[in-house]
């Protein structure tokens, strides 16, 4: 039998034994599955084979329980929740590693497999690829005007009677629809379903729901040549600025594309400002900072930017730089080639978020100088996605215990679920502050939605009579509610009563001053844990406002575009009365990136934090 022992070196060396149990769901030991004649051909170690067996389960067994139980989802089951298959299914919970038989061009071996949550991404991946290859040649390209007109009443009434945003939103996107319906009634031609998707977006845009989105699932960019062109140069953002910049030669560094002149004014005559308040119509709701954050990214892939506001690009254009003053214009011609920028604090918050998932916790926690804690959490997860990982977190916080301050970093982190919250909780939270109100929560009530209500526990929010709630837990809901006033009103009809996340104190404290670094990358979930803990006397956030937004998702599909829409059910409000999306959570204590760690990826933020901490802050 052949042993990869670099898988295991990767992805567990350090909590994995043998015979050790698999703990999480989701997790396959293959990177892909694809299907010839109703057979599985798996990818292992970046090659294809004929599955024959893991452990004792044969080929047979498995896609014969498949077949009888999920119909004609029986071949995704197989591919994407294979864990789930074999202990619900076939009653046999399989360990970490695992024998498979595997065979190619008629030469059947054994193999030792690892169970992994990234074998399963990228086996996800694989499918939505697949899936999105064979509609493209299925769904039309252009709509009669019958059809776009029937999809428009569709998405109203989406946005009518499930979407929670548009209910608190001050934009009429009934006048904006009617206005879209009377220009595509003057249309003499079919409508391009790239262009319909992008006038529907803009709408969607204006109502502020930031988990909001209208995608075409049939598009392929590679079909689209403009569509991937971008700057010759890298785009970033210092002190409130949209500066341009090139790599060092090293590739490691930055400096600015023209020192004396380092601020793009305008492309193509068109200035910064209304590039970034317009034509980046995604980002137009987000909170200032994460707007121009985000308006930088978007600037950088041109093509692109220009394809979602249906204007053809051309090859070339022309920009004018800025020292504020005096101005320097120079033409360029657009690439393929990504020459963009990525700052090196993403980079290492993407890496750590790899190595978390493989099971590497040797980045998550450690003590700075001057014995203050550090603590990274490069994204929200569930605890059920990566196992050990709620032990690691507790034993991080218990080894810290003693020290005189604590950093929660939760830069850069896109979200996910709020599981960890509960965890810090435990020790952040005091004694005379527990239990805690730290979110509220408002849920469309429409009949089809009334399921949705199973996702608020799973966020752990919980209506006032639930059982889940204590007598001690009510009593400091109606004390909080005493004082509380929401920044916004809506139509209570169309919404259910509050729900509310409640957090308690745990059996140990940290007492001493505990800082949440933010930035306004730090999105969704990581904005519900930066709100859920401001304003407790210990804690002070420290950075940039956040990229606020907390949404509970539901996605339909117009009937003749298959356009996917994707919209909350949810507002969610912090305790200060505004919701998340649009607002954020603003830093008690202000610390932007400078110069240094735009350009040289020096974490500026955390160092000047420190010294802060270091004089008493």
């Amino acid at each position: 039998m052949r042993t990869y022992f670099i898988l295991a070196v990767l992805c567990f060396s350090s909590i994995i034994g043998f015979g050790q149990k698999l703990e999480i769901e989701r997790a396959s030991p293959f990177t892909a599955v694809k299907w010839e004649n109703n057979e599985p051909i798996v990818q292992f170690e970046n090659e294809w084979y004929h599955f024959q067996k893991l452990d004792h389960i044969n080929k047979k067994e498995l896609l014969d329980y498949c077949k009888k139980e999920f119909g004609d989802k029986w071949q995704k089951r197989f591919s994407e929740d294979l864990v789930e298959v074999l202990t619900e299914g076939l009653n046999y919970k399989p360990n970490v590693q695992v024998a498979l038989q595997l065979s190619k061009d008629g030469v059947t071996k054994e193999f030792t497999g690892f169970f992994t949550l990234e074998n399963r991404q990228r086996s996800l991946k694989y499918n939505r690829s697949k899936a999105v290859s064979k509609t493209k040649h299925l769904l039309p390209k252009k709509l009669t005007i019958v059809e776009a007109i029937e999809d428009l009443k569709a998405f109203e009434n989406i946005l009518d009677n499930k979407s929670s945003y548009a209910q608190l939103s001050s934009f009429d996107y009934k006048s904006a629809i009617k206005e879209l319906k009377a220009s595509i009634e003057n249309r003499k031609g079919d409508i391009d379903i790239n262009e319909f998707t992008n006038a529907i977006s803009k709408i969607m845009s204006e109502i502020g729901d930031r988990h909001s989105s209208i995608k075409n699932e049939a598009f392929r960019k590679e079909d689209h040549k403009t569509y991937n062109l971008r700057l010759p140069f890298g785009v970033a953002v210092f002190d409130e600025q949209i500066v341009a910049t090139k790599q060092d030669v090293n590739n490691e560094n930055y400096s600015y594309y023209y020192n004396s002149y380092p601020n793009i004014k305008s492309i193509n005559g068109i200035t910064i400002e209304t590039i970034i308040d317009s034509y980046n119509y995604r980002d137009k709701k987000a909170p200032k900072d994460a707007k121009v954050y985000r308006s930088s990214r978007a600037i950088e892939k041109y093509g692109e930017l220009l394809f979602k506001n249906n204007i053809d690009c051309l090859d070339s254009v022309k920009v004018v730089f800025s020292d504020g003053i005096t101005d320097k214009i120079e033409a360029f011609k657009l690439t393929s080639a990504k020459k963009g920028y990525n700052s090196k604090l993403l980079k290492a918050n993407y890496s750590n978020m790899l190595k978390m998932e493989n099971g590497d916790f040797k980045g998550l926690s450690r003590k700075l100088e001057d014995n203050i804690g550090y603590i990274n959490i490069p994204r929200m997860y569930n605890y059920d996605e990566i196992e050990g990982l709620e032990n690691e977190i507790e034993k991080a916080l218990e080894n810290l215990l003693d020290t005189k301050a604590l950093i929660i970093d939760v830069r850069n982190n896109p979200g996910g679920g709020r599981a960890i919250i509960q965890t810090f909780a435990n020790y952040i939270i005091q004694e005379k502050q527990s239990p805690w109100v730290a979110n509220v929560a408002y849920l469309r009530t429409d009949k089809k939605e009334i399921e949705a209500i199973e996702s608020m526990s799973a966020r752990y929010l919980y209506s006032y009579n639930s059982e889940k709630l204590t007598d001690n837990d009510r009593r400091a809901i109606d004390e909080f509610n005493r004082s509380y006033k929401l920044q916004k009103t809506f139509d209570a009809s169309k919404f259910s009563k509050p729900f509310y996340m409640v957090l308690h104190k745990g059996n140990k404290s940290y007492t001493n001053p505990v800082y949440t670094l933010v930035n306004e990358n730090s999105f969704s979930a990581a904005s519900v844990f930066t709100s859920a803990f401001k304003s407790l006397p210990n804690v002070k956030i420290v950075g940039v406002t956040t990229d606020g937004s907390s949404g509970n998702s539901k996605t339909a599909h117009l009937k003749y575009s298959n356009i996917r829409v994707k919209v909350s059910t949810m507002l969610s409000f912090q305790r200060n009365g505004k919701t998340l999306d649009g607002n954020g959570t603003i830093p008690d204590i202000s610390i932007p990136a400078n110069e240094l760690q735009v350009l040289k990826g020096v974490d500026s933020q955390l160092n000047n934090l420190i010294k802060m901490i270091n004089r008493g802050l």
